[in-house]
């Protein structure tokens, strides 16, 4: 089973987490600094699963991957940076992207600011062809499960 992890930021805990299930994942990071710092401490982990995970540099929007090759996608504060950075189109672009290299019936976990548009990722994931199958909100913060749709 493969996972992505869109937007991994520094934080190795997730992909960590995903390996440790089972997955082989990769993390994506359109920032080559932020990549790099990911390595390192990857390579400094002192989790068995670490060789389960690689971090490559792309761009959420543009996503080098071929159509339906994850089997789970999370993204974790990643659309908030997107929203942030970029125009607000590169919402749909990333959650296109997103359900273009989920394998159908798979899930798609996001974690958002509430503050930074989190009903609006709802509606992006909806237009992209998801069905949002679990929402929580607390205090600030939203978590979205969606499954992207059969054909």
């Amino acid at each position: 089973m493969f996972a992505l992890d869109i937007g991994c930021g520094e934080n190795i805990e997730p992909a960590l987490e995903l390996a440790r299930d089972g997955y082989i994942v990769v993390a994506v990071e359109n920032n080559p600094y932020v990549v790099k710092d990911y390595k390192k401490r990857l390579d400094n982990s002192e989790s068995e699963n670490r060789t389960c995970v690689s971090p490559i540099i792309a761009d959420a929007r543009f996503l080098p991957f071929k159509e339906e090759s994850f089997n789970l996608i999370i993204a974790y504060y990643a659309f908030d940076w997107i929203s942030i950075l970029g125009e607000p189109a590169d919402i749909n672009l990333a959650s296109d992207e997103a359900k273009r290299v989920l394998k159908e019936g798979c899930k798609l976990v996001v974690h958002e600011y509430w503050e930074q548009g989190g009903l609006k990722r709802k509606e992006a994931l909806g237009l992209a062809g998801f069905t949002v199958k679990y929402e929580d909100e607390d205090n600030d913060e939203v978590v979205l499960i969606a499954v992207k749709q059969k054909r």
